[in-house]
């Protein structure tokens, strides 16, 4: 594919994701903050679908590259909230998980503040009228934002593999006080659970070009095998894993019971 079809093809991809992400969130509704993940995936869909149309327009615009920067962070935020509120709902009791709400508000808030310092330091790294003083100040940002994110992905891994390990001992010991089938939350977590790894990759592809400034790992004038191997490829598994759980997981609200002690 020549690098020109990229952009094209990345553009198609994305819009047509993002038509089952309304879907999946208006089933999901708003139990127990269902809604909100959902709505980081389709945030996330959004920025790839504008910086694939900045890169169309320019194929050299620092904007997309920045647009292309901060997508990462709504993707990590979409699979805490994907994996918290099953967790939460459907897979542990409530006297096993005390700490589920003060970590929502930890990982989002680190999510939230890893994007504001990579946005602010990328937007000028690209500005070479910069003193050099600036520039390193912009440098330390976005390197201090990328390490915020990595923090954020080593959380969610932790918590994601207690998460496992507490479902199957709570399975097996029939600790909980439902009766009801929790196949739904099981599935929400094994997504989550498959997409970590490749979280991981596209977490530390960014760290490692932002602490180098490898202009192979460039977003938007990178190398093509590098960017779809180590970017494109994927985020698109991860989309879609999250996206097909979601339509498997649809009525999870009306079929699974949910344990409030």
């Amino acid at each position: 594919m020549a690098s020109s079809g990229l952009p094209v093809a990345l553009l198609i991809i994305y819009l047509t994701l993002s038509l089952p992400i309304i879907y999946i969130a208006i089933k999901h509704g708003l139990r127990h903050g269902a809604i909100i993940s959902w709505f980081f995936l389709f945030a996330f869909c959004t920025l790839r679908i504008v910086s694939s149309a900045i890169e169309l327009h320019d194929a050299q615009s620092s904007s997309a590259a920045l647009v292309a920067s901060i997508g990462l962070s709504p993707l990590l935020a979409a699979a805490c909230g994907i994996h918290v509120p099953p967790r939460r709902a459907y897979l542990i009791p409530k006297s096993r998980r005390p700490f589920d709400t003060p970590y929502m508000i930890f990982f989002h808030l680190l999510v939230t503040t890893a994007i504001a310092l990579v946005a602010a330091g990328a937007s000028k790294l690209s500005d070479t009228s910069l003193p050099s003083d600036r520039m390193r100040r912009s440098q330390g940002l976005v390197k201090g934002g990328m390490v915020m994110l990595l923090l954020g992905w080593i959380s969610l891994a932790m918590v994601t593999l207690v998460t496992g390990i507490a479902t199957v001992q709570h399975s097996s010991t029939r600790a909980s006080t439902k009766i009801a089938d929790n196949s739904g939350g099981k599935k929400l977590l094994i997504a989550v659970a498959f997409s970590i790894p490749f979280l991981g990759i596209r977490v530390m592809e960014r760290l490692v070009y932002f602490f180098t400034e490898n202009p192979d790992l460039n977003p938007v004038t990178g190398s093509l095998g590098l960017r779809v191997g180590l970017e494109v490829v994927e985020e698109l598994i991860v989309t879609s894993s999250f996206i097909f759980a979601g339509i498997v997981t649809r009525n999870i609200g009306t079929t699974t019971a949910v344990d409030q002690f």
